[in-house]
């Protein structure tokens, strides 16, 4: 299990099937059946996501928990989990080349470094992501305007 809402996925995954069995045999429900199918194929998906993958999938998550628990109401309520998990802001994102465990609010000038050289980006192309990013809500607001200072002086250096 690759993150802190994998038992939870699991556990959605499976009882995603029986309740998509239980629809599927009343004929009229087949159509929530198939819906209940496709979502917990997603939930068996992302229990082998780590909690950075499980973030980007929040959306997702959140709409197949309203959708269980609209259809399924005790199943919806499980479905919460795996969801309150992707929106928290406890995850904590790890460097593919150290091993070191980056903590919120920390800027780690050698992988910035790094991916400017392996791809660098205009600064107007930057602060477009760090909207975005902002957007999505993987970001602090005091974290996007601290990079968009960054960007900014680095601009016009003083």
């Amino acid at each position: 299990m690759t993150n802190k809402s994998s038992y939870y996925c699991v556990a959605m995954g499976i009882f995603g099937y029986i309740f998509g069995v239980v629809y599927c045999c009343t004929l009229i429900l087949i159509p929530v059946g198939i819906y209940c199918f496709i979502g917990a194929k997603k939930y068996m998906d992302c229990s082998a996501l780590t909690d950075s993958q499980l973030t980007q999938q929040k959306k997702a998550l959140v709409g197949y928990a309203v959708f269980f628990g609209i259809f399924a109401f005790p199943l919806g309520l499980l479905a919460i989990a795996p969801a309150y998990y992707a929106s928290s802001n406890q995850i904590s994102v790890t460097d593919v080349g150290t091993s070191s465990v980056a903590q919120p609010g920390e800027v780690e000038t050698q992988t910035t470094e790094r991916a400017e050289s392996v791809n660098p980006l205009s600064d107007d192309e930057t602060l477009e992501k760090l909207k975005h990013l902002y957007e999505e809500g993987l970001i602090t607001k005091e974290e996007l305007n601290r990079a968009t200072e960054e960007v900014k002086n680095k601009q016009n250096p003083q």
